[in-house]
This record gives C-alpha cells, sequence and structure tokens, in this order.
C-alpha cells in the first residue's frame, strides 16, 4: 500500500481543526445535543488527539516504508 503525504497532510489538518474547535468549546462549555447524548469539548478533543496519532503512525510507515529518495514522493 502506498501512503501518499497528502493523506498524512489531510489527517494533520483534520486533528488540527478538531483539537482548535475543542478547546473552544471546552473553553465555553457548550455541549451539543446528538444523538440523545451531549458532545463536549473534551470528545472533540479525544477526535483531534486520535487523529493526530493516527497520522503520526502514518508517517512513520511511510517512513520505514519507502525506498530510497522515495521518501519525498518523487
Amino acid at each position: 500500500m502506498k501512503i501518499k503525504y497528502k493523506y498524512i497532510v489531510i489527517i494533520a489538518a483534520l486533528a488540527v481543526i478538531a483539537n482548535t474547535i475543542g478547546a473552544l468549546v471546552k473553553i465555553l462549555h457548550w455541549e451539543f445535543p446528538i444523538a440523545g447524548f451531549g458532545i463536549g469539548g473534551s470528545q472533540i478533543l479525544t477526535v483531534g488527539t486520535a487523529f493526530w496519532i493516527i497520522g503520526a503512525v502514518l508517517l512513520i510507515i511511510k517512513a520505514i516504508t519507502s525506498k530510497g529518495s522515495d521518501i519525498l514522493n518523487r
């Protein structure tokens, strides 16, 4: 499986967005009632952290499995 950097960048961007929104929601003490239970800042921050972990794992896999100068998608 070839992992391209654009997928890792997209996941990292989603992590930044989720963490920013999660911090804002947590500071303002907002809660969104979705599917019968409240989604707050803590849950959004958890999702953002999960995206960071997934992005880091994909980057490590990309670095290990790349051959020679393929690390930069040349």
